[in-house]
C-alpha cells in the first residue's frame, strides 16, 4: 500500500476523534501568512456568503497525477479542526484545471470558520478562514471595495492592506479582476511593469486559465483570498476590452471567432472564481440580516448575451426586470448596489454623465417607498469619487441634502492608472485618481461612512508594500441621503 494513502486515513481517523469530543471553542484566525505546501499550488479561497452557505475554492498541483483526484474538505469553528461542523468531497482533474469550487451548507449565520482541503495521497492545504452572512437583527457591517487590478502595472499593495484588515465581513470587487493584454513586444500592451504569463494576449481557454493562474499566484493577492469571503462582478476585461454585439475594441479578426472567445473566458471564471455562477449569470444578490441586500449587476450582459428585446436598456431587458424585482422587494435598512461604472450624474447640468437619466431613474424608483435606502458602489473608471445621486436635479443643494436620492462610492483601482477629473458638477463631492487603493464602506442601522484608502500611484512600483493613507471619507444618513465629508474614518 502506499505509504501516502495511510497517512491521509491516520490523518482523517484523527479528525474524526476529534470531531466529536468536547473542545473549548477557539477563534479561528489564521495568523501567519500561508506558504506553499505540497498538492496545491494556488491556497485556497471563499466567496458569496450566504447566512447557512460560503463558496470554498482551491487547486491541485496537476503535477504528476492521474486523470481525476478527489478531494476532502472540511470546515471547523477552530483553526485545529477539533470541532469540524461540514465536510463532504469533491472531484477534479484536468477537466476543470484542476480547480475546486463548492457550495459548504448548513453552517450557521455570522460566523467566523477555517476551511481546509485534503488530496488523494494525504496532502493539507493552507488553512483559509471564511464568515457566512448574518440573519435577523444586524447592528454593523464592513466591507472592502476594489476594482481594476492590471498584474502588469504594478503590485496589489492594495490588496496587501486589504487582507491585513481584522474587521470585514466580506469584500467586494467590482471588476476588471484580470486583463486579457499582452505584455510589451507580444501584441496590444496595456501595462508594462510585471511580466505576464502568457506574454501575449489571451484568446484560448488554455491562454485564460494561465492568466488567472498568474494572478492568483500573487501572494497578496492569494492572502486576500485566503483571509476574507470574496464577492464579484464581472467587467470587460475577464473577457475582452470594450464588448459590443458581436465582438469588442480588442477582438480583431485574427483573434478568432468571438463567441468561441467568451466561451473560453466564462469556462475559465467559472474555474478559478469563488463565485455562485449560474451558467453566464453573474446579476445575484446576496443578504446581510435586515442591514443590507448587496445587488451585483453586469453591464456587459447586453454585449456578451444580446436579446432581441434589450433594446437599448443599459443592462438588457431581462437583468433589468429582474432588478426592478430585487428593488421593490428589498426590506433592509440598506439596498448596497455593486456594478462596474459611474451611476450618477456627474456634468455641470447635473443631469449628464454617468448612466442614461432613464435607466438611472428606473433604477431609483424601483426601490420599494421608504424600505431601504440606496448606495451605489462603482468600479471602472480608475478614479476614486464620492457623489450625491439626483433625484431631483433642479432642487439640488449639497448643504442640505435637498434633491439626493441615493449616493455613490467609486473604488479607485488597485494598479491600474487615472486620473483626476476635471469639470465635475457639484454634485461631485469629491475625486482622486493619483492614488490607487480601495474603498471601505462601514454600514449600521443610522448611516454609512465610505472611507478611501490609498497610497501615491508611483507607490505601486515599490518592491516594498508602502504605508496606507487614510484619503478621507464621507457620511450619509438612512432616510435623509446627502453626503457630508467625515473628519475621520468609521470607529470599527
Amino acid at each position: 500500500m502506499d505509504p501516502r494513502l495511510t497517512s491521509r486515513r491516520r490523518f482523517l481517523a484523527g479528525t474524526a476523534a476529534t470531531a466529536g469530543g468536547v473542545v473549548a471553542a477557539v477563534s479561528c484566525a489564521p495568523s501567519t501568512p500561508a506558504r506553499p505546501v505540497p498538492g496545491f499550488s494556488h491556497s485556497v479561497a471563499s466567496g458569496d456568503p450566504q447566512s447557512d452557505s460560503v463558496v470554498l475554492w482551491t487547486r491541485l498541483d496537476p503535477s504528476g497525477r492521474a486523470a481525476t483526484a478527489d478531494v476532502i474538505w472540511e470546515v471547523a469553528t477552530d483553526e485545529s479542526f477539533a470541532r469540524v461542523v461540514a465536510h463532504g468531497t469533491a472531484t477534479t482533474g484536468g477537466f476543470r484545471d484542476w480547480t475546486v469550487n463548492l457550495i459548504a451548507d448548513g453552517l450557521a449565520p455570522g460566523t467566523r470558520y477555517c476551511f481546509r482541503f485534503v488530496d488523494d495521497v494525504g496532502n493539507v492545504s493552507p488553512i483559509g478562514r471564511t464568515r457566512t452572512a448574518p440573519s435577523g437583527s444586524v447592528d454593523h457591517l464592513r466591507f472592502a471595495v476594489a476594482s481594476c487590478s492590471n498584474y502588469a502595472f504594478g503590485n496589489f499593495h492594495a490588496y496587501g492592506h486589504m487582507a491585513r484588515r481584522t474587521d470585514l465581513d466580506a469584500w467586494i470587487h467590482l471588476g476588471d479582476y484580470i486583463y486579457e493584454y499582452a505584455n510589451p513586444g507580444a501584441g496590444e500592451t496595456y501595462g508594462e511593469y510585471r511580466l505576464l504569463d502568457p506574454v501575449h494576449e489571451i484568446r484560448s481557454l488554455s491562454d485564460y486559465r494561465r492568466r488567472y493562474a498568474h494572478y492568483r499566484a500573487d501572494p497578496d493577492l492569494q492572502e486576500l483570498h485566503r483571509l476574507h469571503p470574496m464577492i464579484h462582478v464581472w467587467d470587460d476585461h475577464e473577457f475582452a476590452d470594450d464588448p459590443f454585439i458581436g465582438g469588442a475594441g480588442n477582438h480583431q479578426p485574427e483573434d478568432g471567432d468571438w463567441n468561441q472567445r467568451i466561451a473560453a473566458a466564462l469556462q475559465a471564471y467559472s474555474e478559478w472564481m469563488p463565485t455562485r455562477l449560474d451558467g453566464n449569470r453573474i446579476f445575484r444578490t446576496l443578504r446581510f440580516g435586515d442591514l443590507a441586500t448587496i445587488v451585483g449587476v453586469d453591464r456587459q450582459r447586453r454585449f456578451l448575451w444580446p436579446e432581441a428585446d434589450d433594446g437599448d436598456l443599459y443592462l438588457g431587458r431581462e437583468q433589468f426586470d429582474w432588478l426592478d424585482t430585487q428593488l421593490a422587494a428589498t426590506t433592509t435598512e440598506w439596498t448596497v448596489l455593486a456594478q462596474q461604472t459611474t451611476f450618477g450624474a456627474t456634468g455641470t447640468n447635473r443631469r449628464s454623465g454617468g448612466w442614461g437619466d432613464a435607466d438611472r431613474g428606473r433604477v431609483l424608483s424601483s426601490l420599494a417607498p421608504s424600505a431601504s435606502d440606496l448606495v451605489v458602489l462603482t468600479g471602472d473608471i480608475h478614479r476614486f469619487h464620492a457623489i450625491d445621486i439626483l433625484e431631483a436635479p433642479d432642487a439640488y443643494d449639497r448643504l442640505t441634502g435637498a434633491g439626493v436620492g441615493a449616493v455613490e462610492f467609486a473604488a479607485g483601482s488597485v494598479t491600474s492608472p487615472g486620473g483626476n477629473s476635471s469639470g465635475d458638477g457639484p454634485q461631485v463631492r469629491w475625486t482622486s485618481g493619483d492614488q490607487r487603493g480601495y474603498v471601505l464602506v462601514d454600514l449600521t442601522a443610522e448611516r454609512v461612512q465610505a472611507d478611501f484608502f490609498g497610497f501615491p500611484d508611483p507607490e505601486k512600483l515599490l518592491a516594498r508594500r508602502p504605508a496606507e493613507r487614510w484619503l478621507g471619507g464621507f457620511t450619509s444618513d438612512r432616510s435623509s441621503p446627502g453626503l457630508r465629508q467625515a473628519f475621520r474614518p468609521a470607529p470599527g
